[in-house]
């Protein structure tokens, strides 16, 4: 199920990105203003995710947005650290996204927390069901 809706997703995405470059070529959309592209990056498809879960309100993107990118570039400095130790390794990750965790959980309302918390329960993924 879930593959299908990446697929679904990637054709769609690729329909719409046909569409406007030959609407463009065509002269009938300048370039300007052709649609914003889908988002991309880890940052941008974490905090889709997390508005279409949680219902986050600009402010909360705001404020997670660079909350999310310490993270994957703390993870990602770690990776390159080829001197630590693996099972350290894997430790101090656990740790800075325990942390991101945290300081994201502090900027959601009761209610979003309590929504986030029964999602982790359950085990539900990016799409909502459990893969």
């Amino acid at each position: 199920m879930r593959r299908l809706r990446v697929h679904l997703a990637a054709a769609g995405l690729m329909i719409s990105i046909g569409r406007g470059v030959f609407a463009v070529q065509a002269g009938a959309v300048p370039p300007a203003s052709a649609p914003a592209p889908a988002p991309h990056g880890r940052v941008e498809r974490e905090l889709q995710r997390l508005q279409l879960t949680l219902n986050l309100t600009a402010d909360q993107l705001a404020r997670i947005r660079p909350i999310l990118e310490s993270r994957n570039q703390e993870l990602k400095d770690l990776r390159a650290n080829a001197s630590i130790p693996q099972g350290e390794a894997r430790a101090r990750a656990a740790a800075i996204r325990r942390s991101a965790r945290r300081q994201i959980e502090r900027l959601l309302t009761p209610a979003q927390r309590e929504r986030q918390k029964e999602i982790r329960r359950r085990g539900l993924g990016a799409g909502g069901q459990k893969g």
